[in-house]
Protein backbone atom coordinates (compact mmCIF):
# COMPACT_ATOMS: atom_id res chain seq x y z
CA UNK A 1 0.00 0.00 0.00
CA UNK A 2 1.28 3.49 -1.36
CA UNK A 3 2.28 5.85 1.47
CA UNK A 4 0.84 9.23 1.50
CA UNK A 5 4.52 11.17 0.03
CA UNK A 6 3.88 8.56 -3.00
CA UNK A 7 0.18 9.45 -3.69
CA UNK A 8 0.84 13.49 -5.54
CA UNK A 9 3.32 11.33 -7.94
CA UNK A 10 1.18 8.31 -8.73
CA UNK A 11 -1.26 11.11 -9.31
CA UNK A 12 0.49 12.26 -12.07
CA UNK A 13 -0.05 8.57 -13.96
CA UNK A 14 -4.03 9.20 -14.39
CA UNK A 15 -5.52 10.78 -17.34
CA UNK A 16 -6.33 14.78 -16.53
CA UNK A 17 -9.83 15.91 -16.23
CA UNK A 18 -11.56 16.52 -19.55
CA UNK A 19 -11.30 20.08 -20.36
CA UNK A 20 -13.55 20.22 -23.13
CA UNK A 21 -17.90 19.04 -23.78
CA UNK A 22 -17.49 16.19 -26.19
CA UNK A 23 -19.53 18.44 -28.27
CA UNK A 24 -16.29 20.10 -28.62
CA UNK A 25 -14.16 17.07 -29.46
CA UNK A 26 -16.64 16.61 -32.60
CA UNK A 27 -15.97 19.86 -33.80
CA UNK A 28 -12.22 20.02 -33.28
CA UNK A 29 -11.81 16.27 -35.30
CA UNK A 30 -13.92 17.43 -38.11
CA UNK A 31 -11.82 20.43 -38.02
CA UNK A 32 -8.71 18.78 -38.19
CA UNK A 33 -10.34 16.73 -41.27
CA UNK A 34 -10.73 19.33 -43.15
CA UNK A 35 -7.75 21.32 -42.48
CA UNK A 36 -5.36 19.14 -42.63
CA UNK A 37 -6.90 17.82 -46.26
CA UNK A 38 -7.05 21.05 -47.94
CA UNK A 39 -3.79 22.28 -46.42
CA UNK A 40 -2.35 18.93 -48.04
CA UNK A 41 -4.38 19.36 -51.28
CA UNK A 42 -2.89 22.61 -52.04
CA UNK A 43 0.75 21.73 -51.04
CA UNK A 44 0.66 18.73 -53.85
CA UNK A 45 -0.94 21.26 -56.11
CA UNK A 46 1.70 23.19 -55.99
CA UNK A 47 4.56 21.46 -55.24
CA UNK A 48 6.71 18.15 -55.52
CA UNK A 49 4.68 15.87 -54.18
CA UNK A 50 8.03 13.68 -52.52
CA UNK A 51 9.04 17.41 -50.78
CA UNK A 52 5.25 17.79 -49.49
CA UNK A 53 4.91 14.03 -47.73
CA UNK A 54 8.34 14.38 -46.30
CA UNK A 55 6.96 17.97 -44.62
CA UNK A 56 3.40 16.86 -44.06
CA UNK A 57 3.81 15.02 -40.50
CA UNK A 58 4.06 17.92 -38.70
CA UNK A 59 0.67 19.46 -40.18
CA UNK A 60 -1.52 17.43 -38.15
CA UNK A 61 0.15 18.43 -34.74
CA UNK A 62 -0.28 22.09 -35.33
CA UNK A 63 -3.63 21.54 -36.34
CA UNK A 64 -4.42 20.23 -33.01
CA UNK A 65 -2.88 23.33 -31.31
CA UNK A 66 -4.74 25.39 -33.72
CA UNK A 67 -8.23 23.55 -33.42
CA UNK A 68 -8.66 22.36 -29.81
CA UNK A 69 -6.32 24.83 -27.99
CA UNK A 70 -6.57 27.71 -29.53
CA UNK A 71 -5.83 30.20 -26.72
CA UNK A 72 -2.65 28.59 -26.07
CA UNK A 73 0.22 30.52 -27.18
CA UNK A 74 1.18 27.85 -28.91
CA UNK A 75 -1.20 28.37 -31.23
CA UNK A 76 -0.66 32.15 -31.90
CA UNK A 77 -0.39 32.90 -35.72
CA UNK A 78 3.30 34.37 -34.95
CA UNK A 79 4.46 30.87 -32.75
CA UNK A 80 3.64 29.16 -35.83
CA UNK A 81 4.64 31.05 -38.71
CA UNK A 82 8.23 32.34 -37.41
CA UNK A 83 8.63 28.78 -35.25
CA UNK A 84 8.10 27.04 -38.41
CA UNK A 85 10.02 29.10 -40.61
CA UNK A 86 12.96 29.20 -37.98
CA UNK A 87 12.73 25.38 -37.64
CA UNK A 88 12.81 24.24 -40.82
CA UNK A 89 15.92 26.90 -41.74
CA UNK A 90 17.75 24.87 -38.43
CA UNK A 91 16.99 22.03 -40.06
CA UNK A 92 18.32 22.70 -43.76
CA UNK A 93 21.60 23.93 -41.96
CA UNK A 94 22.10 21.17 -39.90
CA UNK A 95 20.99 18.50 -42.21
CA UNK A 96 23.61 20.28 -45.22
CA UNK A 97 26.63 20.30 -42.80
CA UNK A 98 27.62 16.94 -43.27
CA UNK A 99 27.16 16.03 -39.54
CA UNK A 100 25.61 12.47 -38.64
CA UNK A 101 22.04 12.07 -38.40
CA UNK A 102 21.48 10.90 -34.28
CA UNK A 103 24.05 14.52 -33.43
CA UNK A 104 22.64 16.70 -35.97
CA UNK A 105 18.87 15.63 -34.39
CA UNK A 106 20.17 16.07 -30.73
CA UNK A 107 21.71 19.74 -31.87
CA UNK A 108 18.69 20.73 -34.18
CA UNK A 109 16.18 20.21 -31.42
CA UNK A 110 18.67 21.90 -28.64
CA UNK A 111 18.96 25.18 -31.25
CA UNK A 112 15.12 24.81 -32.29
CA UNK A 113 13.88 25.32 -28.76
CA UNK A 114 16.35 27.78 -27.90
CA UNK A 115 15.43 29.88 -30.58
CA UNK A 116 12.17 29.47 -30.16
CA UNK A 117 12.42 30.73 -26.66
CA UNK A 118 14.83 33.55 -27.92
CA UNK A 119 12.24 34.91 -30.48
CA UNK A 120 9.23 33.98 -28.20
CA UNK A 121 7.65 31.64 -30.93
CA UNK A 122 7.24 28.66 -28.89
CA UNK A 123 5.66 25.85 -30.91
CA UNK A 124 6.13 21.96 -30.26
CA UNK A 125 5.31 20.84 -34.05
CA UNK A 126 8.62 23.21 -34.90
CA UNK A 127 10.77 20.86 -33.51
CA UNK A 128 9.25 18.06 -34.64
CA UNK A 129 9.74 20.42 -38.23
CA UNK A 130 13.38 20.51 -37.83
CA UNK A 131 14.12 16.78 -37.32
CA UNK A 132 11.67 16.10 -40.30
CA UNK A 133 13.94 18.31 -42.41
CA UNK A 134 17.23 16.90 -40.73
CA UNK A 135 16.09 12.97 -41.10
CA UNK A 136 14.99 13.42 -44.99
CA UNK A 137 17.77 15.75 -46.09
CA UNK A 138 19.14 13.16 -48.25
CA UNK A 139 15.69 13.30 -50.63
CA UNK A 140 15.55 16.98 -49.55
CA UNK A 141 18.89 18.21 -50.51
CA UNK A 142 18.14 18.99 -54.26
CA UNK A 143 15.45 21.76 -53.24
CA UNK A 144 17.77 22.84 -51.05
CA UNK A 145 16.56 27.01 -49.13
CA UNK A 146 12.61 26.12 -51.56
CA UNK A 147 12.08 23.82 -48.53
CA UNK A 148 11.61 26.92 -46.97
CA UNK A 149 9.00 27.37 -49.57
CA UNK A 150 6.11 24.89 -48.53
CA UNK A 151 6.60 25.29 -44.97
CA UNK A 152 5.57 28.86 -45.33
CA UNK A 153 2.65 28.06 -47.16
CA UNK A 154 1.31 25.38 -44.39
CA UNK A 155 1.72 27.68 -41.81
CA UNK A 156 -0.29 30.45 -43.73
CA UNK A 157 -2.65 27.62 -44.72
CA UNK A 158 -3.23 26.36 -41.39
CA UNK A 159 -3.53 29.59 -39.70
CA UNK A 160 -6.44 31.00 -41.92
CA UNK A 161 -8.19 27.74 -42.45
CA UNK A 162 -8.17 26.94 -38.90
CA UNK A 163 -8.79 30.82 -37.85
CA UNK A 164 -11.82 30.68 -40.38
CA UNK A 165 -13.20 27.01 -38.73
CA UNK A 166 -12.76 28.24 -35.11
CA UNK A 167 -14.85 31.46 -36.18
CA UNK A 168 -17.76 29.32 -37.90
CA UNK A 169 -17.94 26.93 -35.42
CA UNK A 170 -17.11 28.06 -31.70
CA UNK A 171 -19.99 30.95 -30.05
CA UNK A 172 -18.23 34.19 -29.73
CA UNK A 173 -17.36 35.61 -26.08
CA UNK A 174 -19.25 37.86 -24.51
CA UNK A 175 -17.15 40.12 -22.43
CA UNK A 176 -17.89 43.49 -21.08
CA UNK A 177 -15.61 46.16 -22.05
CA UNK A 178 -12.99 46.70 -20.11
CA UNK A 179 -11.63 50.17 -21.00
CA UNK A 180 -11.56 53.30 -18.94
CA UNK A 181 -14.91 55.05 -20.69
CA UNK A 182 -13.74 58.62 -18.59
CA UNK A 183 -9.91 57.94 -20.94
CA UNK A 184 -8.29 58.94 -17.50
CA UNK A 185 -5.16 56.90 -15.83
CA UNK A 186 -6.76 55.89 -12.53
CA UNK A 187 -7.74 52.03 -12.76
CA UNK A 188 -10.82 50.68 -13.55
CA UNK A 189 -13.35 50.42 -10.23
CA UNK A 190 -13.51 46.22 -9.72
CA UNK A 191 -9.30 46.97 -9.75
CA UNK A 192 -8.17 49.88 -7.37
CA UNK A 193 -8.45 47.58 -4.61
CA UNK A 194 -6.45 44.93 -5.89
CA UNK A 195 -3.36 45.35 -8.08
CA UNK A 196 -4.22 42.47 -9.88
CA UNK A 197 -1.70 42.62 -12.64
CA UNK A 198 1.34 43.24 -10.40
CA UNK A 199 -0.18 40.11 -8.36
CA UNK A 200 0.02 37.91 -11.35
CA UNK A 201 3.44 38.62 -12.45
CA UNK A 202 4.64 37.62 -9.02
CA UNK A 203 2.82 34.61 -8.90
CA UNK A 204 3.85 33.83 -12.18
CA UNK A 205 7.30 34.52 -10.94
CA UNK A 206 7.24 32.35 -8.49
CA UNK A 207 5.78 29.50 -10.36
CA UNK A 208 8.79 29.83 -12.59
CA UNK A 209 7.85 27.19 -15.13
CA UNK A 210 6.02 27.73 -18.75
CA UNK A 211 2.73 28.07 -18.75
CA UNK A 212 0.32 26.83 -22.21
CA UNK A 213 -1.63 29.76 -21.77
CA UNK A 214 -1.96 33.28 -22.50
CA UNK A 215 -1.10 36.13 -20.30
CA UNK A 216 -4.37 37.69 -21.19
CA UNK A 217 -6.23 34.54 -21.01
CA UNK A 218 -4.55 33.81 -17.24
CA UNK A 219 -5.96 36.95 -16.57
CA UNK A 220 -9.50 36.30 -17.87
CA UNK A 221 -9.34 33.23 -15.59
CA UNK A 222 -8.81 34.95 -12.24
CA UNK A 223 -11.40 37.34 -12.84
CA UNK A 224 -14.29 34.62 -13.94
CA UNK A 225 -12.63 32.65 -10.49
CA UNK A 226 -13.37 35.99 -8.87
CA UNK A 227 -16.98 36.64 -10.10
CA UNK A 228 -18.01 33.49 -9.20
CA UNK A 229 -16.44 33.46 -6.02
CA UNK A 230 -18.59 36.51 -5.38
CA UNK A 231 -21.55 34.93 -6.85
CA UNK A 232 -21.30 32.15 -4.47
CA UNK A 233 -20.28 34.72 -1.41
CA UNK A 234 -23.95 36.89 -2.12
CA UNK A 235 -26.27 33.70 -2.00
CA UNK A 236 -29.39 34.10 -4.17
CA UNK A 237 -29.75 37.77 -4.38
CA UNK A 238 -31.15 38.84 -7.45
CA UNK A 239 -32.39 41.98 -9.47
CA UNK A 240 -36.16 41.22 -8.20
CA UNK A 241 -34.74 41.79 -4.81
CA UNK A 242 -33.02 44.94 -5.00
CA UNK A 243 -34.74 46.67 -7.73
CA UNK A 244 -36.83 49.98 -7.48
CA UNK A 245 -40.52 49.74 -8.49
CA UNK A 246 -42.23 52.67 -7.93
CA UNK A 247 -40.45 54.12 -11.38
CA UNK A 248 -41.40 57.51 -13.24
CA UNK A 249 -40.90 56.34 -16.80
CA UNK A 250 -41.91 58.58 -20.63
CA UNK A 251 -43.22 57.12 -23.80
CA UNK A 252 -42.11 58.05 -27.53
CA UNK A 253 -44.70 61.44 -27.21
CA UNK A 254 -43.13 62.91 -24.15
CA UNK A 255 -41.54 66.14 -24.46
CA UNK A 256 -38.19 67.22 -24.13
CA UNK A 257 -39.21 69.69 -21.42
CA UNK A 258 -41.75 67.38 -19.35
CA UNK A 259 -38.87 64.46 -19.51
CA UNK A 260 -36.70 67.42 -17.85
CA UNK A 261 -39.15 68.08 -15.29
CA UNK A 262 -39.10 64.31 -14.39
CA UNK A 263 -35.59 64.11 -14.14
CA UNK A 264 -34.94 67.42 -11.89
CA UNK A 265 -38.02 67.00 -10.01
CA UNK A 266 -37.41 63.05 -8.76
CA UNK A 267 -33.46 63.68 -9.01
CA UNK A 268 -32.90 61.28 -11.59
CA UNK A 269 -30.56 60.65 -14.09
CA UNK A 270 -32.09 58.39 -16.63
CA UNK A 271 -35.64 57.87 -17.73
CA UNK A 272 -36.88 54.85 -19.15
CA UNK A 273 -39.05 55.27 -22.01
CA UNK A 274 -42.16 52.76 -22.56
CA UNK A 275 -44.70 52.01 -25.23
CA UNK A 276 -47.92 53.03 -23.29
CA UNK A 277 -49.95 50.75 -23.91
CA UNK A 278 -47.86 47.16 -23.53
CA UNK A 279 -45.52 48.91 -20.69
CA UNK A 280 -42.52 47.37 -23.11
CA UNK A 281 -38.94 49.05 -22.98
CA UNK A 282 -38.21 50.73 -25.92
CA UNK A 283 -35.33 53.03 -24.59
CA UNK A 284 -33.98 55.22 -21.90
CA UNK A 285 -33.17 58.97 -21.80
CA UNK A 286 -30.46 60.58 -19.54
CA UNK A 287 -29.98 64.19 -18.93
CA UNK A 288 -27.04 64.53 -21.15
CA UNK A 289 -29.55 63.19 -24.06
CA UNK A 290 -31.47 66.14 -23.47
CA UNK A 291 -29.24 68.95 -22.94
CA UNK A 292 -27.77 67.98 -26.25
CA UNK A 293 -30.74 69.15 -27.94
CA UNK A 294 -30.90 71.96 -25.59
CA UNK A 295 -30.73 75.22 -28.01
CA UNK A 296 -27.11 77.38 -27.78
CA UNK A 297 -27.64 80.43 -26.00
CA UNK A 298 -29.83 79.11 -23.39
CA UNK A 299 -29.57 79.62 -20.10
CA UNK A 300 -28.67 75.59 -18.42
CA UNK A 301 -30.03 74.15 -17.20
CA UNK A 302 -33.38 75.44 -18.99
CA UNK A 303 -34.26 73.20 -21.74
CA UNK A 304 -34.98 74.94 -25.52
CA UNK A 305 -36.77 73.68 -27.88
CA UNK A 306 -35.79 71.35 -30.87
CA UNK A 307 -37.02 70.73 -34.30
CA UNK A 308 -37.51 66.75 -32.75
CA UNK A 309 -38.63 67.64 -29.45
CA UNK A 310 -39.99 64.45 -28.77
CA UNK A 311 -38.59 61.46 -26.68
CA UNK A 312 -38.42 58.92 -29.61
CA UNK A 313 -35.89 61.19 -31.57
CA UNK A 314 -33.34 61.50 -28.85
CA UNK A 315 -33.74 58.11 -26.64
CA UNK A 316 -30.82 55.23 -26.70
CA UNK A 317 -32.47 52.45 -28.08
CA UNK A 318 -31.76 49.36 -27.44
CA UNK A 319 -31.03 49.53 -24.03
CA UNK A 320 -29.09 47.61 -21.71
CA UNK A 321 -31.26 45.17 -19.48
CA UNK A 322 -31.34 42.66 -17.05
CA UNK A 323 -33.93 40.32 -16.12
CA UNK A 324 -35.35 39.73 -12.92
CA UNK A 325 -33.35 36.76 -12.12
CA UNK A 326 -30.29 38.08 -12.84
CA UNK A 327 -27.73 37.37 -10.18
CA UNK A 328 -26.82 40.42 -8.15
CA UNK A 329 -22.37 39.85 -8.88
CA UNK A 330 -24.04 40.26 -12.85
CA UNK A 331 -25.14 43.93 -11.64
CA UNK A 332 -21.60 44.97 -10.57
CA UNK A 333 -19.82 45.11 -13.64
CA UNK A 334 -22.25 47.31 -15.88
CA UNK A 335 -22.68 49.60 -12.90
CA UNK A 336 -19.14 50.04 -12.34
CA UNK A 337 -16.97 50.26 -15.18
CA UNK A 338 -19.57 50.98 -18.35
CA UNK A 339 -20.57 54.26 -17.24
CA UNK A 340 -24.60 53.27 -16.65
CA UNK A 341 -26.66 55.15 -13.57
CA UNK A 342 -29.38 52.54 -13.83
CA UNK A 343 -30.64 49.04 -15.03
CA UNK A 344 -33.50 48.38 -16.05
CA UNK A 345 -35.33 45.11 -15.39
CA UNK A 346 -38.05 43.19 -17.74
CA UNK A 347 -39.59 40.33 -17.94
CA UNK A 348 -39.97 37.67 -20.34
CA UNK A 349 -42.37 40.19 -22.49
CA UNK A 350 -39.62 42.93 -22.52
CA UNK A 351 -42.14 44.76 -20.35
CA UNK A 352 -40.28 47.46 -17.49
CA UNK A 353 -40.97 46.35 -14.08
CA UNK A 354 -38.51 47.53 -12.20
CA UNK A 355 -35.10 49.80 -12.52
CA UNK A 356 -31.42 49.01 -10.39
CA UNK A 357 -29.98 52.20 -10.05
CA UNK A 358 -26.21 52.08 -8.43
CA UNK A 359 -27.39 53.69 -5.33
CA UNK A 360 -29.67 50.02 -5.24
CA UNK A 361 -26.44 48.34 -6.01
CA UNK A 362 -24.38 49.99 -2.92
CA UNK A 363 -27.09 49.64 -0.65
CA UNK A 364 -27.47 45.81 -1.10
CA UNK A 365 -24.02 45.28 -1.16
CA UNK A 366 -23.57 47.14 2.23
CA UNK A 367 -26.44 45.16 4.17
CA UNK A 368 -25.29 41.84 2.72
CA UNK A 369 -21.55 43.09 3.88
CA UNK A 370 -23.43 43.87 7.73
CA UNK A 371 -24.70 40.56 7.74
CA UNK A 372 -21.47 38.86 7.20
CA UNK A 373 -19.71 40.61 10.44
CA UNK A 374 -19.56 38.39 13.41
CA UNK A 375 -21.80 39.26 15.83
Amino acid sequence: MPDKTSTPWLKTLLPALPLAAPQEWLRSAAGICLVVALTLAGDLWLFDPDLVLHLAPPLAASSVLLLAAASSPFARPWSVLAGNLLCASIGILLGSSGLATVPAAGLGAALALAGMFGLRCLHPPSCALALAVIFNWPELAPHGPAVLLPVAFNSLMLLALARGFNRLTRPPRHEPPRENIHQTRDPLPTERLEPRRAALDAALEDFGEYLDITREDLERLVRLLERHGFRHSLGQVVAADIMSRDLRWATPGTSLEQAWNLLREHRLQQLPVIDGASHRLLGIVSRSDLLKRARPGLIWPALGRSAQSDLGAVMSAPAIVVHQDTHLAELVLPLSEQGLHCLPVVDDGARLVGLVTQTDLIAALYRLWLQQLPA
